[in-house]
C-alpha cells in the first residue's frame, strides 16, 4: 500500500508527500533496527545473568570443597603433630593408638584438587568470560583458578620429589587383614619399635613440613574461593550462603 501510494505522488510530483513517506520508511527500518538491537541486547543479558548466577552457585561448592578437604588436613595435622611430640618426650600417656595411626598414614598423601568447575569451564569456551560481572569480581575468578592450578602443581611436584611410603618404611607399622574394617584390612602401630626407629622418625619429620606446607596452599585456595563467592554476590545482588547468612 505505501509502495503504491508513493507512486501515485510521483506522477502528481507530490514532492511534500513523497519526502513524508520516504521519512516513514527511514524511521520503520531504523525502528526495526532498534527493536532487533533491544531484544539482542536483552537476549545477552540473560546469558550473562545466567553465567553469574551457575558461577556463583560453583563458587559455594567450592568453598565447601576446600573447607572440608583443609579441615581432613588439619585433623592428620594435628594427630601427627601430637605423635611427634609424644616422641620427643618420650611421653605415652593417654596416647590413642588409632589417632597416632591416622598421623602416620595420611603423611605424604597429595590428593589433587578438584573442585567443580564446569560453570567456569563452559563460560570460558563460550568466550563470555570477559562479559560477565565487573573488573573486580573477575580478577577474583582469576585468582581463585590461578590458586588452584598452583596447588595442583605443586602437589605433583612433590610427588614426584617425595620417597615416603610410611606404612612400609618402618618395622613398626604393618598391615593385616581383618573382614570387619571397612577395607577388611587393619593397620598395627608398635609403639616400642618406633621409639627404636630413629630413621623413621626423621622421616616422620620431614613428611610432617611438607604436609603443613600443603595445608598451607589448601588453606590459600580456599580463601581465593571465598573471596571469589563474595564478589561474584556483590555483583549479582545476592549472597554467597555458605559465608553471609539471610539479611
Amino acid at each position: 500500500m505505501l509502495l503504491r501510494r508513493l507512486t501515485e505522488h510521483v506522477k502528481t510530483q507530490n514532492w511534500t508527500a513523497i519526502a513524508l513517506d520516504f521519512l516513514i520508511v527511514v524511521l520503520g527500518v531504523l525502528l526495526a533496527f532498534q527493536i532487533s538491537a533491544w531484544t539482542e541486547s536483552r537476549r545477552a543479558e540473560v546469558v550473562r545473568s545466567a553465567a553469574i548466577e551457575r558461577l556463583l552457585a560453583e563458587s559455594e561448592k567450592s568453598v565447601q570443597y576446600l573447607r572440608n578437604s583443609v579441615a581432613r588436613f588439619e585433623d592428620s595435622n594435628a594427630k601427627r603433630a601430637d605423635l611427634l611430640n609424644r616422641l620427643s618426650q618420650d611421653d605415652w600417656q593417654d596416647a590413642k593408638t588409632d589417632q597416632m595411626i591416622q598421623g602416620i598414614v595420611t603423611m605424604g598423601r597429595m590428593p589433587p584438587v578438584a573442585p567443580p568447575r564446569s560453570a567456569y569451564d563452559e563460560i570460558i569456551a563460550s568466550g563470555l568470560f570477559a562479559e560477565i560481572g565487573d573488573a573486580k569480581s573477575r580478577e577474583s575468578v582469576t585468582a581463585y583458578f590461578a590458586s588452584v592450578d598452583y596447588l595442583n602443581g605443586m602437589s605433583e611436584y612433590m610427588q614426584t620429589m617425595s620417597d615416603w611410603h610410611s606404612y612400609w618404611r618402618s618395622d613398626s607399622i604393618s598391615e593385616v587383614f581383618s573382614p570387619d574394617e571397612v577395607f577388611q584390612t587393619k593397620t598395627i602401630l608398635d609403639v616400642d619399635a618406633l621409639r627404636e626407629d630413629e630413621e623413621f622418625q626423621a622421616i616422620l619429620v620431614r613428611g610432617h613440613r611438607v604436609q603443613l606446607a600443603l595445608t598451607d596452599w589448601w588453606q590459600d585456595a580456599l580463601s581465593d574461593a571465598e573471596t571469589m563467592c563474595l564478589e561474584l554476590a556483590r555483583y549479582s545482588n545476592r549472597r554467597c550462603t555458605v559465608l553471609q547468612a539471610p539479611k
